[in-house]
C-alpha cells in the first residue's frame, strides 16, 4: 500500500484491487443486514463519459427536434446563455456554456436527457448502440474493477450504479457488466404517448440525488463499497464502509478529507 497526496497537504491510502477486495469482504462480514455495492459509471467503471459521447452526436447529427425547443430556450434565459435560432442552434449554446463552467453541471446533465424530446425510445436506444460501438465502450471499462464485480456476484452482493448521465446510455453501457435496469439510477426523461418529453420524469441524480436515489431504489441502504471520480460522487461515497475513489478529478481530492476512509484505487 502507497499513499497518494492530495492538495499538497493530505494523503490518501493507494491501494490494489486486491487489497480493496480484503477491505470488501472483512467489512462484509460485519453486516447482518443486506449490503450492496454502488458504483458511478462515467469516470469509474469505465475511461469517458458516454453520457458526453451521445450528446456530442446528438449535436454533431443536428438532431434536436422542434419539441425540445421551448425548454431549451427557458434552459437558455435562465442562465444567462445567449442562444439564437431553433432547438439545435440552443442546445449547441447550452453545451458550449457547460465546457466553459458557466452552466452548472447538474442541469447541464439533466438537458442532455431531456433535450432528445420527441424522439420515441427506440430511436434513441439506435443512436446510443452506435454511439458505444463508434466509441470502443467495450474497450473503455477498468479491469481493475472487473475482479470487484466478479466477487460480488460470487457472494450475491447486488451491485447498483448510479449516474448523471442519461438512463437510455447507461443501461446499455452497463448490460455486459451484468447490471439489471432495476438497478439502475440516472438521468431519466419524461415519456409521454410513446415519446421523450421536454423535462425530467425522475429527480435528478447529482451530488445528494445520487444518494437519494440509491435509497429509493434500495431501501435498507447498507452500501458495503462504493466507487466514483468526480466531486459529486462524494455523497455516494460517504454512505459506504468502503469508499473507493477510481481515478479521481482534482474536485474530488479536494473534498477527500470529508469522506473518512477513503482509498484511492491502483488502476
Amino acid at each position: 500500500m502507497t499513499a497518494a497526496h492530495l492538495d499538497g497537504s493530505a494523503t490518501i491510502p493507494r491501494e490494489s484491487t486486491t487489497d480493496i477486495l480484503r477491505r470488501i469482504e472483512a467489512a462484509h462480514g460485519t453486516y447482518a443486514t443486506r449490503t450492496a455495492l454502488a458504483f458511478d459509471a462515467d469516470g469509474t467503471l469505465w475511461e469517458g463519459d458516454v453520457g458526453v459521447d451521445l450528446f456530442e452526436a446528438f449535436l454533431a447529427g443536428r438532431f434536436a427536434r422542434p419539441e425540445a425547443e421551448a425548454a431549451l430556450r427557458r434552459e437558455a434565459e435562465a442562465f444567462g446563455v445567449a442562444a439564437e435560432g431553433g432547438a439545435h442552434e440552443i442546445a449547441s449554446a447550452l453545451y458550449a456554456a457547460f465546457n466553459a463552467e458557466r452552466y452548472p453541471e447538474d442541469r447541464a446533465f439533466a438537458m442532455m436527457a431531456w433535450a432528445f424530446a420527441g424522439w420515441r425510445e427506440d430511436e434513441l436506444a439506435a443512436l446510443v448502440d452506435r454511439v458505444l460501438e463508434e466509441k470502443g465502450h467495450a474497450g473503455r471499462i477498468r479491469p481493475a474493477l472487473l475482479p470487484i464485480l466478479d466477487w460480488a456476484r460470487s457472494r450475491g452482493v447486488p451491485v447498483y450504479v448510479v449516474s448523471a448521465s442519461p438512463r437510455a446510455v447507461i443501461e446499455r453501457a452497463v448490460a455486459r457488466l451484468g447490471v439489471a435496469p432495476e438497478r439502475i439510477a440516472a438521468m431519466t426523461p419524461a415519456v409521454r404517448e410513446g415519446r421523450i418529453a421536454p423535462e425530467l420524469g425522475a429527480p435528478a441524480t447529482y451530488g445528494e440525488g445520487k444518494t437519494r436515489a440509491l435509497e429509493r431504489i434500495f431501501p435498507e441502504l447498507a452500501v458495503l463499497a462504493a466507487f466514483g471520480d468526480s466531486a459529486y460522487d462524494a455523497a455516494l461515497l460517504r454512505t459506504a464502509r468502503v469508499p473507493v475513489a477510481v481515478s479521481p478529478s482534482p474536485k474530488l481530492l479536494a473534498v477527500a478529507d470529508s469522506i473518512p476512509g477513503l482509498v484511492l484505487l491502483a488502476t
